[in-house]
């Protein structure tokens, strides 16, 4: 079961938001406070984050910014901003999607489904293998020993 990671600062959206995921079959939390917004990120381990940009003390772009430096959670930003400008910061910065409030829960609900599988198969599929103490580094399209290059593959 997916754990979604909610940054609302809107009550009565964040309940409801908490509802429809918990009843799609996810499992959801969602932040009280929002005076270590990065930390509490990290600290959740979350499959997913819907990210407002409009917080108490932080903005959600920044926020984003800074997370995706260390993580590659997946990120929607959920937000009423409209604008392009906005949208193109919070994409530049590291979120994967941008929904404008008001929404449609089915969409968003498609969305989080999607980078969720993804990112699942993204993890499932890793760039280093090991067999017995030779790594496969299908990144670098090498094959190592002992942090050293033993072979190239074609």
């Amino acid at each position: 079961m997916s754990k979604i990671l909610i940054i609302e600062d809107d009550e009565k959206l964040k309940k409801e938001l908490e509802t429809f995921l918990n009843k799609n079959g996810f499992t959801t939390k969602g932040l009280e406070k929002f005076d270590n917004t990065i930390q509490d990120i990290l600290r959740e381990k979350a499959d997913l984050v819907l990210l407002d940009i409009n917080l108490p003390y932080t903005d959600g772009e920044f926020v984003c910014k800074e997370v995706r430096k260390i993580s590659d959670v997946p990120i929607i930003m959920v937000t009423s901003r409209d604008n392009e400008i906005d949208e193109l910061m919070s994409l530049y910065g590291g979120a994967d999607q941008y929904v404008t409030k008001p929404y449609n829960l089915q969409i968003l609900l498609a969305k989080i489904t999607r980078l969720l599988k993804r990112n699942q198969n993204a993890r499932s599929n890793p760039e280093k293998i090991d067999c017995n103490g030779f790594i496969l580094n299908t990144a670098e399209r090498v094959i190592e020993k002992s942090n050293q290059i033993m072979a190239f593959c074609i």
